[in-house]
């Protein structure tokens, strides 16, 4: 995908804004259409063997992944109450995902205000994470309405549904747990060739339990998956949902 082919977007962090779910409205779909498939752009920050990626000293093996359990789920939009709310919800999957840490500082190449980032080989450009587009494949039978909401969820050390704690072997290792430095992509393309409408182009749909990762300051409840509009223009989460 070209997108992986572009410098490093901005994106949001589960564990630093203390979220579990996070995604978008999306349509028109095509009357009719089957799920397939939905497809994120992640931002994936750590590093493999030491290090962190704003301290400047990261360590990567080449080539080293870890892996973490990812939900990815589809919702129907309830209109009711003139505020699009997750209805219900018609299609999730949770998948073992392989993620790779970012690589190791490059004191070579990426110098200056850039010293501790790596060197993008897909755009010459040097970055502090490396772009992650993973695929949660949904099995048959679910038939879309012309919008849905989807979004992602997973787990970190202090946060998500089901936090994972501070016993996990790695949290105590010097660069810490991959997942803890897993963001998702948030960017909006200018002049991108979208198929779709971002059905609120100024919003995303957010359950965190911090109230200031809220555009409303968390007036709105935390805790719950909804509409958090008006502060993301320019940053629609990255997604696509595929049908057949």
């Amino acid at each position: 995908m070209d997108i992986l082919r572009c410098s490093q977007v901005p994106s949001l962090g589960f564990e630093a804004t203390g979220t579990a779910e996070f995604g978008d409205e999306v349509g028109p779909i095509p009357v009719g259409r089957s799920l397939t498939q939905l497809r994120v752009l992640f931002q994936s920050f750590g590093c493999g063997v030491s290090g962190h990626w704003n301290t400047g000293d990261c360590v990567t093996t080449p080539g080293s992944t870890f892996t973490h359990p990812i939900t990815a789920n589809i919702y129907a939009v309830d209109n009711s109450s003139g505020t699009p709310a997750p209805g219900a919800r018609l299609a999730t999957v949770t998948q073992s995902q392989n993620i790779a840490y970012r690589p190791s500082a490059d004191p070579t190449n990426c110098t200056g205000s850039d010293a501790g980032k790596f060197l993008n080989t897909n755009t010459g450009r040097c970055a502090n994470a490396i772009g992650q587009l993973l695929t949660f494949n949904f099995p048959a039978g679910t038939t879309l309405p012309s919008q849905v909401i989807w979004t992602v969820a997973f787990n970190t050390t202090h946060y998500g549904y089901n936090p994972i704690g501070e016993g996990a072997a790695c949290y105590s290792t010097n660069p810490g747990c991959g997942y803890d430095s897993l963001n998702v992509g948030v960017y909006s393309f200018p002049g991108a060739p979208y198929r779709g409408t971002d059905i609120d182009p100024d919003g995303a749909f957010l359950n965190s339990v911090i109230p200031s990762t809220y555009c409303d300051g968390g007036a709105g409840g935390t805790g719950t998956l909804r509409l958090d509009t008006p502060c993301w223009t320019g940053y629609r989460p990255l997604g696509e949902i595929r049908a057949v």
